[in-house]
């Protein structure tokens, strides 16, 4: 499996100047997610090369809330016309499940 050299927003110019990785502002605080995010795509059967981006959301919680929420990194591959595979977090980075959204299909998944 290839290393995982992925760093969350800190963007990283891959090929042809576009930058894969970036957070909606809610989502800042992931940044300590990175470790987690990283070893939950090691795990999946895909290489650093079919990576097109990864965004992180936080989602739920409501408008009332500041604690009650978990992140979701969205990861593009090249590989999937459409859909993501998703890595959904808890609010203190553990990694609930992976996944995969929409038309992307993983083998594993």
């Amino acid at each position: 499996m290839a290393s995982r050299v992925l760093t969350l927003f800190i963007l990283i110019a891959l090929c042809g100047g576009s930058s894969i990785l970036s957070a909606s502002a809610p989502a800042l605080g992931a940044v300590r997610c990175e470790e987690q995010i990283r070893k939950a795509l090691s795990e999946v059967p895909i290489e650093d090369s079919d990576i097109e981006s990864i965004q992180v959301r936080r989602s739920g919680g409501g408008g009332r809330s500041s604690s009650n929420y978990s992140l979701d990194a969205w990861i593009r591959l090249k590989s999937c016309s459409s859909g993501y595979l998703m890595v959904a977090l808890s609010s203190r980075c553990h990694v609930q499940d992976t996944y995969t959204k929409g038309g992307c299909q993983v083998s594993g998944l």
